[in-house]
């Protein structure tokens, strides 16, 4: 039996990059969003740009791990896996949804 004939089939890995994506935007989007806007606010720093930066990026990642998480739960790799990082992941867009209503009431 050689290395060729084993079939080893990775179905957690893109289940496992969806949930770490999802975690790491999630906690970007929760610690820069507050500190942008104490920074936006105070005259005497140099500004929310980093802030609105990091908020951005981690908020790429949110998407990306939704996508991945959702493209997973259709091909059926690691369904529970995949469903928590769906979860992860919808969590800060509905709460950007809910601060966009409740700034505009």
């Amino acid at each position: 039996m050689s290395d060729t004939d084993v079939n080893v089939t990775p179905t957690r890995v893109p289940a496992l990059i969806a949930l770490l994506l999802a975690v790491v935007g999630t906690g970007g989007m929760v610690w820069s969003f507050p500190l942008g806007i104490s920074a936006a606010l105070d005259g005497s720093g140099a500004g929310a740009t980093p802030y609105a930066a990091i908020f951005l990026i981690a908020a790429v990642l949110v998407l990306a791990a939704l996508a991945i998480s959702i493209v997973c739960l259709a091909r059926g790799l690691a369904r529970p896996i995949a469903a928590i990082a769906l979860i992860v992941s919808l969590v800060p867009i509905v709460g950007v949804i809910i601060l966009r209503i409740a700034a505009v009431s």
